[in-house]
């Protein structure tokens, strides 16, 4: 990337979704929002069953990364993107990233670590939490990461295989979910829960489209609208109370409500059940949502280098 440009479009290859932030920083060094795209291509649907990205989903992964790569273009960005859960554990990933490439796309796929750490950075971004401790918690499709610090430091992160996929595909068969099935969803997380480094009664900040799909839903925002629903706080009660509604609702009655994508319609009740039972381990009573993470990490991340590098 050239200095001169300043300008970083920021893309994260999830196992659900497909993520772009691009962003400017300006000569006083204030990082403006130029554009911030998300689109659900299923990417990592079935792989936690068979190690093997769909030739369909990925199609449309690609169709939206040249969509991407188009308007990164356009704004003259310098085009970075990481890849996450599903191409860390799919076998034929590498035939996608080679095509993403063909389209100026390179994708790097990324640790957990790694993963974590970039949505510590980027949870925060425009929201006044202190300078205290704080836990952060990304659910993805396929994996959800938790990250504890303080002062932008990170003290410590871990990657689960929990995510609002896998979960989905291991557990909820009915339609609706049946108590059985809600119930071996929710001793699994509690297993992976019972040895997660989750600092309690620290402000949770929850980012991802699970975490502002509840509240799009709870404030009734739509179409939904990332700026509305970053920084927004809810009540762990009524989270609760929203991840039972949604688990009584059969998915066509789902796809009905105001502030949830239609095509997020199937797996929000696993994603809302993971986030529930993370807020009950942390002893919490309010969760941040947030409308940043990986990416705004990542272009944040290639920001303060390029400033590094002028300097």
């Amino acid at each position: 990337m050239t200095v001169a440009s300043r300008s970083v479009a920021a893309i994260d290859v999830g196992t659900n979704s497909v993520l772009m932030w691009i962003a400017r920083c300006d000569a006083s060094g204030a990082i403006e929002t130029l554009v911030d795209l998300a689109e659900i291509t299923g990417l990592g649907r079935g792989v936690d069953r068979t190690r093997v990205l769909d030739d369909r989903a990925i199609e449309r992964t690609l169709a939206t990364l040249g969509e991407y790569a188009e308007r990164a273009r356009a704004h003259d960005a310098a085009i970075r993107a990481v890849g996450t859960s599903a191409l860390r554990d799919a076998r034929n990933a590498a035939s996608l990233l080679a095509r993403a490439r063909d389209l100026g796309v390179d994708i790097e796929v990324v640790s957990g670590e790694r993963e974590a750490e970039l949505t510590f950075r980027g949870a925060a971004h425009g929201i006044d939490l202190g300078s205290g401790a704080l836990t952060v918690v990304d659910i993805g499709g396929g994996s959800t990461e938790i990250v504890s610090g303080a002062s932008g430091r990170v003290d410590r992160a871990v990657s689960l295989e929990l995510g609002s996929v896998r979960l989905f595909e291991r557990h909820l068969r009915s339609d609706p979910p049946s108590d059985d099935e809600i119930a071996s969803l929710v001793r699994e997380v509690d297993a992976v829960l019972a040895t997660a480094p989750l600092g309690e009664r620290v402000p949770l900040v929850a980012i991802a489209g699970t975490a502002t799909t509840i509240g799009a839903i709870a404030r009734g925002i739509d179409p939904y609208d990332g700026a509305r629903a970053h920084g927004l706080r809810l009540d762990v009660l009524e989270l609760l109370t929203i991840a039972r509604d949604l688990a009584a609702k059969p998915l066509a009655e789902r796809k009905r409500i105001a502030g949830l994508e239609p095509a997020r319609a199937d797996v929000i009740v696993a994603g809302a059940l993971l986030l529930s039972r993370i807020a009950a381990r942390a002893a919490a009573q309010t969760i941040v949502l947030s409308n940043g993470g990986v990416r705004v990490g990542l272009a944040l991340d290639l920001l303060r280098a390029a400033e590094g590098a002028e300097g």
